[in-house]
């Protein structure tokens, strides 16, 4: 394999594993959405910091986590982690196999892992913007400062921007890879 081919390769792996690193911190914590106030929500869990209001508290809630899931984005994002996970094994597979089905196995991966993180926090940004979520944790004043979106969701959508960074190398180095194997059978 040309040594431009095979450099890129190891470089998307590289840039992959850390939007992968991004992407399971961001999945991991509770700061998807934040008020500032110590009031968080994530993925699977929503917490209340000590300015809990009274309307919280008689629904049974007091300071600490709870089990929330946001069924649609955390799936998507569970499934787009997977997907970078794999697309990252075929990458490192090709390495040292040098099969074209398992280099465009690795492409496919890495797209559809991209698109499944975009959909992830594309459609958070979407609901977060409910009224409960928006004055979260109690809609109950309007002088409450409203929420925005935390360190986690961020962190998602950098992980995005580094997974489309390796797709972008990925199909670089595949091409040049695909590009030069014909024209030395030529």
């Amino acid at each position: 394999m040309p040594e431009v081919g095979r450099l890129s390769f190891i470089v998307a792996a590289g840039i992959g594993g850390f939007a992968l690193l991004l992407l399971i911190i961001s999945v991991g914590t509770v700061t998807w959405l934040d008020d500032g106030n110590g009031n968080t929500i994530g993925l699977f869990r929503a917490c209340y910091g000590n300015n809990v209001s009274a309307s919280v508290i008689s629904n049974g809630y007091n300071t600490g986590c709870y089990s929330q899931n946001q069924v649609t984005q955390g799936g998507l994002s569970i499934f787009g982690l997977l997907l970078l996970v794999f697309g990252i094994i075929a990458l490192i597979l090709y390495l040292f196999m040098q099969r074209d089905p398992i280099l465009f196995a690795a492409l496919i991966l890495f797209y559809f892992a991209s698109m499944f993180v975009m959909s992830a926090y594309a459609t958070w940004g979407v609901y977060a913007r409910d009224p409960t979520l928006y004055f979260y944790p109690s809609i109950e004043s309007a002088a409450v400062p409203h929420t925005s979106m935390g360190a986690s969701y961020n962190l998602c959508v950098a992980s995005h921007y580094f997974l489309w960074t390796a797709l972008t190398i990925l199909a670089f180095g595949a091409g040049h890879a695909v590009g030069a194997g014909r024209n030395t059978t030529s």
